[in-house]
């Protein structure tokens, strides 16, 4: 099995320096996220809901909830022989007991393995790993490719983290700073089964390509985005052969498609 980096306070400086060298090499960039559930939804289906309206739900529970995991895969490239390393980040902060979250969600962390107390006392400050995130020349260079699976929810935490704030509710400012921040090349892998027919969460659609998790457990950010990249490769070998096409880049599953 694959070891994931797992992150915490006292190793930060350590892993980003190590991120900063590996970060020359690689283009390609896949992310996860875990965080308390959604608390805010809408009485209508997804479907119904105009992009604008699914933007503003996904901002208003990333501006009230906290980001508890973020996986970070980074790989020299696409196909096979590629060199590809991942690192899971444990922020601090959350306290189930005291902060906005879906029990439910808190529950299915909890059945994973998830020790929200090692989190709440030994994890990362969002603000130092902001400051180490900005100066590790992944984000605001338009040499990388940045992937994951249905990312509204984890797209947004990101950009959160990155101003340090809560963001305007606005759909037009969101993906402006998704621009900004990752550039013209998000690929979405959610959008990306809806082109080709394909249902389910990550862990079905993984095992309909026959893609086998390599490391950890699911619903740690580091496992799942491993599978995610696996899961974005395997995409790639089998439907999009000749390349994936510069008009599937930033489709944001979740918020322009549902």
């Amino acid at each position: 099995m694959m070891a994931v980096r797992r992150v915490w306070n006292h190793n930060l400086e350590h892993e980003f320096a190590l991120i900063r060298d590996f970060a020359r090499y690689c283009p390609y960039i896949t992310i996860d996220t875990e965080y308390p559930g959604v608390v805010f939804e809408s009485p209508m289906h997804p479907r119904h809901l105009s992009p604008e309206q699914r933007c503003h739900l996904v901002i208003k529970n990333v501006n009230c909830l906290k980001l508890i995991q973020l996986g970070l895969t980074l790989s020299t490239s696409d196909s096979d022989g590629g060199i590809f390393i991942t690192w899971e980040f444990n922020f601090r902060g959350f306290n189930p007991l005291q902060d906005l979250n879906a029990p439910s969600s808190v529950e299915l962390l909890k059945s994973q393995g998830l020790d929200f107390w090692a989190n709440y006392n030994y994890g990362v400050d969002p603000q130092r790993f902001s400051a180490l995130l900005w100066s590790s020349g992944l984000v605001c260079n338009p040499t990388k490719t940045w992937i994951g699976f249905h990312l509204a929810y984890d797209i947004a935490y990101l950009v959160k983290v990155l101003i340090g704030r809560e963001f305007p509710n606005s759909m037009e400012t969101f993906l402006k700073l998704v621009r900004q921040y990752f550039g013209s090349r998000v690929y979405d892998i959610k959008y990306l089964c809806k082109l080709r027919g394909i249902c389910g969460g990550l862990e079905k659609v993984g095992s309909i390509l026959d893609v086998k998790r390599a490391a950890g457990h699911a619903h740690h950010a580091g496992s799942d985005s491993l599978l995610t990249w696996h899961t974005f490769r395997s995409m790639k070998a089998n439907f999009f052969r000749t390349g994936i096409e510069a008009t599937h880049a930033g489709i944001i599953f979740g918020i322009q498609e549902s």
